[in-house]
């Protein structure tokens, strides 16, 4: 082909110049102009045929430097780039290493190799990406079909990483509980040496994390420090909560303390701000605890402590200032919606009533949301009375009807919890824009974003007592609740307190005496909180297939293929709960909509809350509960073990 080609350039060439022959030829005063042009034909024909020689180069030569490009190149590859490449064969045992890692496994035997070749499969199997050889961290890449892995050394990224988190700040904000109840009735010099305790155990205990501090009032600490010093106190459970406490009860004096901690990248007024929110829900969840969280975005707060029941804090102060702002909210607000948790119980029935009446004493129009397709016995007999009651009927109204008649500048009363995902139905939650939540449950770590109001009171018994105790200071001579809203309100009381047997205050009982002077009615609370002989008899058969975790703590287990109520299993651990010697009690069930659920009593010496929170639910320190998806009861059962032996286990290190 390339032959062709020259031969046809040439005879080209001889033609033109046969042609500039027969010009000279023909006129010989053209004879100067075309030795010229033969001149520059000539040399253009020789320029021509050294730029095809240099440009043409044939197949076997650009195979050769392709070839030993690619060679470098693989040469740089095995040899000089700082990636470290191992293959292995069908027994895991390395075949080929690179230079950038065999030094760091020289020393590794036959055996060695294939544990670490085993051990990265299992890393990539389950998503991770890092594998550490002796001092150094790789970043690894595997391709299992192919026998080969890569790995990069990010030791010093790692370090400057490690190093810069070290140096995150820390704000933390740490209160005396119950300073203004351990103080009452005190004269001055108990007083002066209450403080002086105070402040030389929490200094003691701040001088040895080297962290700057600050008492900025009685009752109130103010604290700096780095990361790495928050590492060893969350390394030692914050063992100030266990200290001071144990100290306390030396000097029979009742003091506990609570700690809001944040920390992150972030500008210091936000992880401040963060830290007062945490200083929050731990005294919200009761106080006696620490609540860690980072200010990243999405980051989930830590809590540790909590192993003390609360201790009452609530004043009729702090009542009336509610009472007075949710009159704020109802005068700003449209027409009122109440409703409680799935599954509702005699507390979440009659504080539901109860917030009801407030609402009519403002002149609104008030609504409550119930799916009468779940509800459970002791409810289905309440309706039964409400739906003989014209006045209380008409307050009733079904979610999907709910939805269709709600504005935008409505309002959601929650009562008796406060995690959205319990909600009756979680769409029409999902609607409101105005939310108010009145709870006596410990927040836990699931909460809506924004609310108008959050009166949420873990020392109390029941959402009933604080229902009532707004109703108080909104009633008067024309203003009266009826007599069937008081049972509902003591109803709910009476359950949540187990026949005020468990949690009860001096307030729980001021609250009682005042719905028995509106009517309220012992004997229909009494027949609404019956147990019939059915559900008598599931509780004995989930008692009898009870058994023991250790020596004070039971679990009962019902099966896959029988469905019970949350009041069946509810009344199950209460009946474990007053066998001789058992401190606590677990009752695993399936319930009728198909949810495994777990309902956790204790006596006050083993924290259930924290057991049911480690399962996605939560409660009280005495009283729990949670509900798990998609599990066998078998498979609720092992989770709830770990949970339980995980609870154990980090009391016994405190």
């Amino acid at each position: 082909m390339k032959k062709n080609s020259r031969l046809k350039w040439t005879f080209f060439l001889l033609c033109l110049l046969l042609i500039q022959l027969a010009v000279i030829f023909l006129s010989p005063l053209a004879i100067l102009t075309a030795g010229i042009i033969v001149i520059i034909d000539f040399l253009l024909w020789m320029y021509t045929v050294v730029l095809r020689n240099r440009i043409e180069i044939t197949n076997q030569q650009k195979i050769q430097y392709a070839s030993r490009r690619a060679q470098e190149a693989l040469s740089y590859v095995s040899e000089d780039m700082p990636v470290g490449i191992i293959t292995w064969d069908d027994t895991n045992t390395f075949v080929w290493t690179s230079p950038a890692i065999t030094e760091s496994i020289q020393t590794l035997t036959t055996a060695d190799q294939q544990d670490m070749i085993n051990e990265l499969l299992q890393r990539a199997e389950k998503g991770k990406s890092i594998y550490k050889i002796d001092n150094k961290l790789y970043h690894f890449d595997l391709n299992q079909e192919k026998r080969v892995v890569y790995l990069i050394d990010i030791t010093k990224q790692y370090t400057l990483e490690n190093k810069e988190k070290q140096q995150q700040a820390v704000v933390g904000i740490l209160s005396v509980d119950n300073y203004d109840d351990v103080i009452d009735r005190r004269d001055d010099k108990e007083i002066s040496n209450l403080n002086s305790f105070i402040t030389t155990i929490i200094s003691d205990w701040m001088d040895s994390y080297h962290i700057f501090y600050k008492r900025v009032n009685a009752e109130r600490f103010f604290l700096f420090a780095r990361y790495d010093d928050l590492e060893k106190m969350i390394e030692n459970n914050f063992d100030l909560l266990e200290h001071i406490r144990v100290s306390a009860e030396k000097q029979d004096m009742l003091i506990t303390v609570s700690m809001g901690i944040s920390y992150g990248t972030a500008s210091l007024d936000t992880i401040g701000d963060e830290a007062q929110n945490n200083l929050d829900i731990a005294l919200v969840r009761g106080g006696d605890q620490v609540v860690v969280k980072n200010v990243e975005e999405g980051q989930k707060p830590i809590f540790y402590g909590g192993n003390s029941a609360s201790a009452a804090k609530r004043t009729r102060v702090r009542s009336r200032a509610m009472s007075m702002a949710l009159k704020k909210v109802f005068n700003q607000t449209g027409n009122v919606f109440v409703m409680g948790h799935r599954f509702p119980d005699m507390d979440a029935i009659g504080s539901a009533f109860g917030v009801a009446r407030l609402a009519r004493y403002h002149d609104k129009k008030v609504r409550i949301v119930i799916n009468e397709e779940e509800t459970i016995p002791d409810v289905e007999r309440c309706l039964a009375e409400i739906h003989e009651n014209g006045e209380l009927e008409d307050l009733l109204i079904a979610p999907d009807v709910a939805k269709k008649q709600r504005k935008p500048s409505d309002l959601l009363v929650m009562v008796d919890y406060h995690r959205p995902s319990l909600s009756i139905d979680q769409e029409l939650y999902e609607q409101f824009e105005n939310i108010v939540i009145i709870d006596h449950h410990r927040r836990g770590e699931e909460f809506p974003e924004k609310s108008l109001l959050t009166y949420i009171e873990s020392s109390a018994s029941s959402a009933s007592e604080l229902v009532t105790e707004l109703i108080q200071f909104e009633s008067n001579g024309r203003q009266r609740m009826s007599k069937l809203e008081a049972t509902l309100l003591l109803a709910g009381i009476t359950v949540d307190t187990k026949n005020f047997a468990i949690r009860t205050t001096a307030r729980t009982f001021d609250v009682a005496s005042y719905l028995k002077t509106c009517g309220a009615d012992a004997s229909l609370v009494q027949y609404l909180l019956s147990t019939d002989i059915r559900s008598y008899l599931e509780i004995s058969k989930l008692v009898g297939e009870s058994e023991y975790v250790r020596d004070d703590i039971v679990v009962a287990t019902g099966t896959d293929d029988q469905e019970y109520d949350n009041v069946t299993a509810a009344k199950t651990a209460d009946t474990l709960l007053s066998m001789v010697d058992i401190n606590a009690a677990f009752v695993i069930i399936k319930r009728t909509d198909g949810v495994i659920a777990i309902s956790a009593r204790s006596s006050g010496t083993i924290n259930v809350q924290t057991v049911m929170e480690v399962l996605g639910g939560g409660g009280h320190f005495t009283n729990a509960a949670t509900q798990l998806s998609d599990r066998t009861i078998a498979e609720a059962k092992e989770q709830l073990l770990d949970a339980i032996n995980k609870q154990l286990t980090e009391g016994t290190e405190e």
